[in-house]
């Protein structure tokens, strides 16, 4: 009967026992596996770090290589844009090289034609104006022709009053002449008399010397005049005469 207590408080011990083992076993497992998935963690990350940096170093070489295209490729695009640029410059530059030498070709043309132009203009010209001369000489060889003859027929039978009025012209000329004469010889009488009396100096002179000086000087001076009339009236009937050959 007092065994069977103590079998069983044995049991109970064991039994704590086995169940504290359990728990401890069950603490390290769990620790254990806590371990094991941090360490897994670890791991993993050290293996996905390598991996992202070698990725990484694909990706930046990769991006270098294809940036490198790009520079190359845009060198070229900027290479062909200015070879085109300079070909359509070259092309523009020909176009209007082709058509300032046309347009100069053109020029060159018409200034000939002008030159060639003015010559004969300056010769046609020539030919008119010594055409013209010649119709002005020939217009004027007529017109004194018609004044000739319209005199001629108007004059001839006026020819005695011309010469009528030439030889009283003549006569006048010839009165007048011997009239001047006359004065300039009493002219020096006078002008003395004139001067005696101004001066005083003599008894003899007369108060009208001055007065009879001054007629004299006055008609000699209109003799003079009318000479020159009367000289240009037989100069224009002498010319008259001429031309209507009397």
């Amino acid at each position: 009967m007092d065994k069977q207590p103590e079998s069983r408080d044995d049991q109970n011990e064991e039994l704590v026992i086995i169940e504290e083992k359990d728990k401890k076993a069950r603490l390290y497992i769990a620790i254990a596996t806590a371990l094991s998935l941090a360490a897994g963690g670890l791991i993993g990350a050290v293996i996905t770090k390598s991996d992202w940096q070698q990725r990484y170093r694909l990706l930046n070489t990769q991006y270098q290589q294809q940036l490198s295209q790009t520079q190359q490729h845009q060198s070229e695009l900027e290479s062909q844009k200015l070879q085109i640029e300079a070909d359509e410059q070259l092309k523009r530059r020909k176009v209007l090289d082709d058509a300032l030498q046309t347009h100069q070709l053109e020029l060159d043309k018409l200034q000939s034609e002008i030159k060639s132009l003015t010559a004969k203009n300056g010769a046609l010209s020539k030919q008119l104006a010594d055409k013209q001369q010649t119709i002005a000489v020939q217009q004027e060889q007529n017109n004194q022709l018609e004044r000739k003859a319209d005199m001629q027929s108007s004059m001839f039978g006026q020819s005695q009053e011309i010469f009528k009025r030439e030889t009283e012209l003549q006569s006048e000329i010839a009165k007048l002449n011997k009239e001047k004469q006359q004065l300039e010889k009493d002219k020096p009488k006078l002008e003395k008399q004139c001067n005696l009396y101004l001066e005083g100096t003599s008894w003899d002179a007369r108060s009208d010397s001055c007065d009879r000086f001054d007629d004299l000087t006055a008609r000699l001076s209109q003799i003079n005049q009318m000479l020159q009339v009367h000289n240009m009236d037989l100069t224009h009937i002498n010319a008259l005469k001429q031309e209507l050959g009397l």
